[in-house]
C-alpha cells in the first residue's frame, strides 16, 4: 500500500492554537480574478436561437464584458476527529440558502439547477451576495478532512467582488473555521502540478505576479520536503520550476495540500489529487459494422493502435458494443495498453476517466426559469455533487468534464475547476461553417485561432489541473442542404500544436462513427482517409514526446521568431524546455487549406539561468532528429530551415534524453509510423 504523506511540521503549532481558536487550522486564502484575452475577442460568435427585442441574435462577449473569479481557502484539520463541511458562509450568509436550488431530487444523477437569483432569501441579502462577487457553485475538497490531513474550499464567482476583504465560513460538524479573503492583493499561483506515472515525482511549476523572489521552501500537506525537492529560480522568469522526488509514490487519485513559500513571504497553495498517466491520445465512439462482436471490437482497437490512439472515449457504437465493455473486451484493451473512459464505474475495471458530463453550458441554456444571460453556470453545483458521487464509486479514476462553446468565452472560466481534468471541445469545423453562414466573419476564422484561443483561456482557468482538448475529426450537413468537409491534415496539426503550445495535457478526437448530421472517420472517404491517417503520424509524435508534455507548464520566455511563425515555451522540469512552432502563414476555406512553407526559418529563445543545453533535437513523425542552433549567452537561436506546418523542438540539458526519446520511438510507434506511410489514401 503506498504510503500518504500526512506529516505536519507546523500541524504541532496548530494544534496548540486550536483550543483558543479553530480559525486558526485555515492556512491559505487566495482570489484569483479570471484572466481576460482581449486578443481573442473578435473569435467569439453565438449561434444560439435567442433573440434580442430587433431579432437578432444575442452576442454574449463584448470588449468591456465583466469576468468573475475563483475563492480558496486551504485548511488543516486540527482536531482528533473526521470534519465534514456542511454548509459555507459569505458575509454571514449561508450558501445552503444563498443557492436556491431548482428540481433537486434524492437521486445523485437526477440534475437540478442552481443559483442566487433562485433563492428565497429577502432581496438585500441577495444583493449582498451579487456585491460578494455573485457565488455560483462552491466544493468542498474532500467532503471529510481526516485528523491531520488537509482540505480546500472553491468557490466560483461570476464577478469580480465589491469588498476588499471577504468573510468566509467554513461550517463543519465539528465546529466553524473562518477565514478573510483579500480581493484585492495578487498572489502567487501554481501553472501546472502534474506526477509521474509511478506517482513517486511530482512536478510543481508556482508563478509570481511578478518577477523577482525566489522559492525558498516546499511542502507536501505542511511537511517540508525541500530537502528533497530540486527548485530551479530565475529573477528574470515569471514560473520556478520544482521537481519533488519521493521515497514511495503517493496514492492513486489521493488528495494532497502543496504549497511553495518564497523569501518574501508570499505562498503559491493549491490542493489536488494525484494522477500521473502516459499521455491521452483518444478517439471517441467506434466503427459501427463488423461481423461478430467479438472480432469488430479486435479490428477497431488494432486499427486504433496502429493509428497511436491509447484511448477510446465513449460512445462506442455498432456490432462491437456488447463485446467491447464485456470482461473479455476490457481484457483485450488492457492487453493492447488501451484505456477508456465511463460515464459509471462498473465496480469491476478501473477506467481512464469517469465522464461528469457533456457540454453543461450548453444545457445551461435551457433553464428558462432564468432570463437567458443569466442562466450560465446553473448546473455548477449539480456537477459538485455529481463529480463527489463518482469520485466515491470509482475511487482510482480522475472525472473529466467537457464544456462546450456556449456562453464565450465565459463558459470555459466557469467550470473548470470542477473536475479533476478539464475539458473543451473547440471544434475549428464548426466556426468555418458558421462564417460559410454569416460571411461577416470569415475573415477571423481562415485559420484554426479558435482552437489557440480556447486552450489558452482554459489553462488560465483549469491551472493546476491537467487540460484535455477534444478536437474535430468530423464534417456537418444538415437537413437543408449544406455540407460541410472534413478537417485538413494541416488544420490538425496546427491544432495539435497550438493545444500542446498553451499547456494541453492530453488530446482527443470527435469522432469516428458514421452519422447522417455528424460525419466520422469511418466514411472512409478519401478526405476522411487523410486525415485519419495525419492523426496516425502526429499521435506518433506527440506520445513520443509524452512524459515531457505531461509534466510540463507553459512559460513566457522571451522568444523572437521568424514572421508567420508562432512559438511558445514549455518547461519541463528543470533541466529541459521545448519549443512549439507554427507556421501561420495558412488559410482555410469551404475548399481546403493553402500553405506557404516559411523558408530560413529562425527562433530564438531566451533560456532560463538555470538551463545549460547540451543537446537540442526535435520530435518527428519518423522519430527524433538534432536541430542545428547557436548559443550566444542565454540566448539560443535555432536554424529551422524550412517550417511547412509544426516543428516540436527540444532544449535538454541532459544528453541522454534524445536516446531515450528515440528508444521511445523505436519501441512503440515505428513500426505503426512505417504502415501508415506506406499505406495508401482512396480516390
Amino acid at each position: 500500500m503506498a504510503r500518504r504523506i500526512v506529516t505536519f511540521a507546523w500541524l504541532v503549532l496548530l494544534v496548540a492554537a486550536a483550543a483558543a481558536s479553530f480559525a486558526q487550522a485555515v492556512t491559505g486564502t487566495y482570489w484569483f480574478p479570471d484572466r481576460p484575452f482581449p486578443e481573442y475577442m473578435n473569435l467569439w460568435q453565438e449561434g444560439w436561437s435567442f433573440t434580442d427585442a430587433e431579432g437578432n441574435k444575442l452576442i454574449h462577449a463584448r470588449p468591456d464584458m465583466p469576468l468573475g473569479g475563483y475563492l480558496f481557502v486551504y485548511y488543516a484539520n486540527t482536531t482528533g476527529k473526521p470534519l465534514t463541511v456542511t454548509d459555507l458562509t459569505i458575509l454571514g450568509i449561508p450558501l445552503s440558502q444563498g443557492l436556491g436550488k431548482l428540481g433537486q431530487t434524492a437521486r445523485a444523477e437526477d440534475k437540478y439547477y442552481s443559483s442566487i437569483l433562485l433563492s428565497k432569501l429577502p432581496k438585500q441579502q441577495i444583493d449582498v451576495l451579487k456585491d460578494a462577487g455573485w457565488p455560483v457553485w462552491w466544493k468542498p475538497d474532500p467532503l471529510t478532512v481526516e485528523p491531520g490531513q488537509c482540505g480546500k474550499i472553491v468557490v466560483r464567482m461570476r464577478r469580480n467582488p465589491k469588498p476588499v476583504r471577504l468573510d468566509i465560513g467554513i461550517v463543519c460538524d465539528g465546529g466553524k473555521l473562518s477565514a478573510k479573503v483579500d480581493t484585492t492583493k495578487p498572489q502567487p499561483q501554481f501553472g501546472t502540478i502534474a506526477f509521474s506515472p509511478d506517482l513517486k515525482t511530482v512536478y510543481l511549476y508556482p508563478r509570481r505576479p511578478k518577477p523577482g523572489s525566489s522559492p525558498t521552501r516546499v511542502y507536501i500537506d505542511g511537511r517540508d520536503v525541500t530537502a528533497s525537492a530540486a527548485i530551479r529560480s530565475d529573477r528574470s522568469i515569471d514560473v520556478s520550476p520544482v521537481v519533488i522526488r519521493l521515497n514511495s509514490p503517493l496514492e492513486l487519485m489521493s488528495y494532497h495540500d502543496f504549497r511553495v513559500e518564497y523569501a518574501d513571504g508570499s505562498a503559491a497553495q493549491a490542493g489536488i489529487r494525484a494522477w500521473g498517466h502516459e499521455m491521452v491520445y483518444g478517439m471517441w465512439s467506434s466503427p459501427a459494422g463488423g461481423d461478430d462482436p467479438e472480432s469488430a471490437t479486435k479490428s477497431f482497437i488494432e486499427e486504433y493502435v496502429a493509428h497511436n490512439v491509447n484511448a477510446v472515449m465513449p460512445y462506442v457504437v455498432g456490432t462491437c458494443r456488447d463485446y467491447f465493455h464485456s470482461d473479455a473486451g476490457w481484457d483485450y484493451c488492457e492487453k493492447m495498453g488501451v484505456g477508456r473512459m465511463l460515464h459509471w464505474p462498473d465496480g469491476k475495471h478501473r477506467a481512464l476517466f469517469l465522464f461528469a458530463m457533456d457540454e453543461p453550458d450548453a444545457s445551461d441554456a435551457a433553464c428558462r426559469e432564468l432570463e437567458p444571460m443569466d442562466r450560465l453556470g446553473v448546473l455548477g453545483q449539480f456537477l459538485v455533487d455529481w463529480t463527489r458521487q463518482l469520485h466515491k464509486s470509482g475511487p482510482g479514476s480522475p472525472v473529466l468534464l467537457n464544456v462546450d462553446n456556449t456562453y464565450k468565452p465565459e463558459n470555459w472560466y466557469m467550470y473548470h475547476q470542477i473536475p479533476d481534468v478539464a475539458a473543451m471541445d473547440p471544434y475549428y469545423p464548426e466556426q468555418q461553417d458558421f462564417s460559410v453562414r454569416n460571411p461577416y466573419y470569415f475573415g477571423v476564422h481562415v485559420r484554426p485561432t479558435y482552437v489557440r484561443a480556447v486552450c489558452a483561456i482554459s489553462q488560465s482557468a483549469a491551472q493546476p489541473n491537467p487540460l484535455h482538448a477534444i478536437l474535430c475529426s468530423t464534417r456537418y450537413t444538415d437537413n437543408k442542404g449544406f455540407a460541410g468537409r472534413y478537417p485538413t491534415p494541416v488544420e490538425k496539426r496546427m491544432e495539435v500544436y497550438y493545444a500542446i503550445g498553451s499547456g494541453v495535457k492530453g488530446i482527443s478526437y470527435w469522432w469516428f462513427a458514421k452519422d447522417s448530421n455528424c460525419h466520422g472517420l469511418d466514411e472512409r472517404t478519401p478526405e476522411a482517409c487523410a486525415l485519419w491517417k495525419e492523426i496516425g503520424l502526429l499521435g506518433a509524435e506527440v506520445r513520443t514526446a509524452g512524459p515531457l508534455i505531461t509534466t510540463s507548464c507553459p512559460a513566457d520566455l522571451p522568444i523572437k521568431a521568424s514572421r508567420f511563425l508562432w512559438a511558445r515555451s514549455l518547461l519541463c522540469g528543470g533541466d529541459t524546455v521545448a519549443l512549439t512552432v507554427v507556421n501561420e502563414n495558412i488559410a482555410s476555406d469551404r475548399l481546403g487549406t493553402m500553405v506557404k512553407p516559411i523558408e530560413n526559418a529562425r527562433v530564438s529563445v531566451e533560456l532560463p539561468s538555470w538551463l545549460k543545453p547540451s543537446s537540442v533535437f526535435e520530435v518527428t513523425c519518423d522519430g527524433v532528429t538534432d536541430v542545428k542552433s547557436e548559443t550566444k549567452g542565454r540566448a539560443l537561436t535555432l536554424d529551422l530551415g524550412t517550417v511547412d506546418v509544426s516543428r516540436f523542438v527540444i532544449v535538454a540539458a541532459d544528453r541522454a534524453l534524445k536516446n531515450r526519446l528515440q528508444k521511445r520511438y523505436d519501441e512503440m510507434f515505428a513500426a505503426n509510423v512505417s504502415k501508415l506511410k506506406d499505406s495508401a489514401i482512396p480516390k
